[in-house]
């Protein structure tokens, strides 16, 4: 278990490490599933023409990995935050009756429970990386993440440090 973000107590396992969770990954939900969602929600600010038609191309996961809530063990919470790449998407692992409270928050949606996305079983959120956001605290049981970050190819760095300014800068 490693420790991925210094502001909070977590434990995560990085895919690499789950040799048929990576496979999947790699052959199943980036081209049939994140790929095209992340095109479908981001598409339209993708920087050129190829980059919105061919996301394989365009997209890069930075870092994936799962991670444990829990409840009972002090790991309950992610402080606010903003991510170290273009976007990113978490996948929930287990369902929403397994743990109370929970989710995601983002300061533009209040930060409070309010604020706070419980996403079911199997469901993927993204979201631009500049977005402060956190993981809402449980309250009882464990939760279960896949936590992905992707950039974008090395000659679109300029565009994306551009996107993440902007999408921070308006992130009141």
């Amino acid at each position: 278990t490693t420790k991925r973000h210094a502001n909070y107590p977590t434990t995560d396992v990085p895919l690499q490490r789950l040799p048929g969770s990576l496979e999947w990954f790699r052959s199943s939900l980036l081209p049939d599933v994140a790929w095209p969602f992340l095109l479908k929600a981001f598409g339209f600010a993708l920087p050129d023409e190829r980059a919105r038609e061919d996301a394989e191309l365009a997209f890069r996961v930075s870092d994936a990995f799962v991670v444990k809530y829990n409840a009972s063990s002090g790991q309950r919470e992610l402080k606010p935050h903003r991510d170290g790449s273009v976007f990113s998407f978490n996948i929930a692992l287990n369902d929403l009756s397994e743990y109370e409270g929970g989710g995601t928050s983002f300061r533009a949606l209040g930060g409070d429970e309010l604020g706070a996305i419980r996403s079911p079983k199997g469901h993927l959120m993204a979201h631009s990386s500049a977005l402060m956001h956190g993981g809402h605290p449980l309250v009882s049981g464990t939760r279960y993440i896949l936590v992905v970050f992707v950039t974008m190819e090395s000659k679109h760095a300029h565009w994306a440090a551009s996107f993440n300014e902007h999408v921070a800068s308006a992130d009141v």
